[in-house]
């Protein structure tokens, strides 16, 4: 089953081995769009006066996320009618689909960006610097820039240039089967991610319980990654206080023998080959891990926001009662960790109409258009007061504690944003997956692993 075109994982793939909310305080009443006067931020054009424009908007999505993406293009050409947004829908590997369409000299005006793929574009000189905008634009700065998660925003700041501003921030979480832990007994997950009684061995504890197994053969898994395995178990490390590089934007080195992130993975890898509480490589190959799940063959599964809408429609059809909580703290962490991944919007450097461009993007990531986003359902805006609003509450009926997709911003690790993530993440999925799979120990295959991705970092 895949429900969604662009899931996070198969983008991460690509780029590596294949209402009504308002904003809190006295800008809470303006609207973005609309001029104002005076202010010490800086200047701000009259932006409905601005020329008209035709502009294309190169984005990833699967039908019913296109829908929303037009429902934003229409209410922001209610407001900027001289200026028409063309909608065009990216192909399987939009890096490459980018980089020969600017090479050929042609080039979408907007674009989404993913956190793990913009470095090498804007490497490319492909991106332009949004901070120029943001220092000029006094109504930015007062209706949005307080609102946001700097460290969503520095994902996206560059060797000191801001290329992207974030549109939807994407989290791993614990999803669970509220029918297997009410049949068992147990308490489920917590959704307060600073839970630390929610350790390994709690997780471990529950993980057998849930297991069921009939002639020798598990019936149903205590749990399922329906994820990238390889990245699973380095959020688990983040989690067990663990650092798998020295910084995450533009990194200088590799850090994956740092003996928190060595025990996590070896930790995660057995759950499913020694403890048999999870699927292992063999019993993986009849059936993912997000099919096990929604068939109900597995209690908690470990995935993004994307895959919520799918669950919703078959709680609304009464095939799946769930609800999600935070995963586990490990004996090295303080509070259970996600990673801080999502998309954004760019604007082309190569574009002579950057100014209606920029209106665009500050309007999709600002309070209107991040609203329009929450009452979809289908994403995690990125404005903490839309991401706490009715708005996203209302779109997520179906589970009890929704917010803890939204609170994962303050409880979340950067992934390595970097020109040379491909490569980078060609040898560490390599070497990973090895250890995943029963055929090595994480103490024997990252000591080499570490030395490798080192001297792909220094390389020019």
């Amino acid at each position: 089953m895949t429900p969604r075109n662009y899931s996070r994982r198969s983008l991460l793939r690509v780029a590596g081995i294949a209402g009504g909310a308002v904003v809190a305080g006295s800008a809470s009443t303006r609207v973005l769009g609309r001029p104002l006067v005076g202010g010490n931020r800086g200047t701000i054009s009259a932006y409905q006066e601005l020329p008209e424009a035709e502009l294309t908007f190169y984005f990833g999505a699967n039908p019913v996320e296109a829908e929303t993406r037009q429902k934003v293009i229409d209410k922001f050409n209610e407001k900027f009618p001289q200026i028409k947004i063309n909608p065009v829908v990216a192909g399987p590997d939009p890096v490459q689909e980018l980089q020969t369409q600017f090479a050929g000299g042609s080039g979408p005006d907007i674009m989404m960006a993913w956190e793990l793929t913009y470095a090498g574009l804007a490497d490319r000189e492909i991106f332009a610097d949004l901070q120029t905008f943001i220092d000029g634009d006094a109504e930015y700065q007062d209706v949005v820039a307080n609102d946001h998660t700097p460290e969503l925003l520095d994902m996206f700041r560059y060797k000191d240039a801001q290329y992207v501003l974030p549109e939807q921030f994407t989290d791993v979480v614990l999803y669970y089967n509220k029918a297997h832990f009410e049949e068992a007994g147990i308490t489920p997950p917590p959704a307060d991610w600073t839970d630390s009684s929610w350790n390994w061995d709690k997780f471990l504890e529950t993980a057998t319980a849930l297991t069921k197994k009939s002639g020798g053969r598990v019936q149903q898994f205590g749990f399922v990654d329906a994820w990238w395995p390889s990245l699973s178990s380095m959020v688990i490390g983040t989690g067990n206080g663990g650092n798998w590089f020295d910084r995450y934007v533009n990194p200088t080195a590799a850090t994956v023998t740092d003996p928190k992130i060595m025990e996590a993975l070896q930790w995660y890898a057995d759950l499913m080959n020694v403890h048999n509480v999870a699927p292992n490589a063999e019993q993986s190959q009849t059936q993912g891990g997000i099919d096990v799940f929604l068939a109900g063959r597995a209690s908690m599964t470990l995935v993004g926001h994307w895959m919520y809408p799918a669950m919703a429609q078959l709680h609304a059809d009464g095939k799946l009662d769930f609800d999600i909580g935070v995963l586990p703290v490990g004996p090295g962490g303080t509070t259970a960790k996600t990673d801080l991944g999502g998309t954004g919007l760019s604007v082309s450097a190569k574009t002579s109409n950057q100014q209606q461009a920029w209106e665009f993007v500050k309007y999709s990531t600002g309070p209107e258009g991040q609203t329009v986003i929450a009452e979809s359902g289908l994403f995690v805006p990125v404005l903490k007061s839309v991401g706490q609003s009715d708005s996203f509450i209302n779109a997520h009926a179906d589970v009890e504690n929704a917010t803890v997709f939204t609170n994962g911003l303050q409880n979340a690790v950067q992934l390595p944003i970097s020109s040379k993530w491909a490569e980078l993440a060609a040898a560490w999925d390599r070497e990973t997956v090895k250890v995943l799979q029963g055929q090595a120990q994480a103490a024997d295959v990252y000591p080499p692993l570490e030395e490798e991705m080192n001297k792909i970092l220094a390389s020019e």
